[in-house]
């Protein structure tokens, strides 16, 4: 049954509203054999009254290999051009995607991370370095320490 049939739309939308959405999602991945993670992104962008989309697996493929070099963005644009969706369910899809696959970027410290390693260490022991000294303070005996003289006229 091809995805582009207003009757299997139809079915899918009616068996979300009687809130069997499991099996709006077998009868998806019977009828085009998507994966899990894709047929569920199509019952759900259906659910947001979208239409359904598909994504091959070589294309899926493409769009996860984005998301692991950490290119989110081109990602979406990506997504956009071959299925036409606006911006926010582009957005969306992408990022179901990439919580479905457990896909994490990689990690961008850059010069940001260098910065504020410079700044925060020596910043951390003045700090520290203060603490003591007010430690060491505390342990002076009371007559060692300075007092504050009242003055009256």
């Amino acid at each position: 049954m091809p995805i582009d049939d207003k009757n299997f739309e139809d079915e899918l939308r009616a068996l979300l509203a009687a809130g069997r959405k499991i099996e709006a999602i077998k009868q998806y991945r019977a009828a085009t054999g998507a994966g899990l993670a894709e047929a569920k992104n199509a019952v759900e962008a259906l659910e947001r009254a979208q239409s359904l989309q598909s994504v091959d697996s070589p294309f899926e493929n493409e769009i996860l290999s984005l998301l692991e070099q950490g290119r989110t963005f081109e990602a979406i644009r990506l997504y956009r051009k071959k299925t036409g969706v606006g911006l926010k369910e582009a957005k969306d899809f992408i990022e179901s995607l990439a919580a479905d696959q457990s896909v994490v970027a990689p990690s961008k410290s850059g010069c940001l991370g260098v910065v504020l390693l410079l700044v925060l260490v020596p910043l951390a022991a003045i700090v520290l370095g203060c603490g003591k000294a007010d430690q060491q303070n505390a342990a002076v005996s009371p007559s060692k320490q300075p007092t504050l003289a009242v003055i009256r006229r």
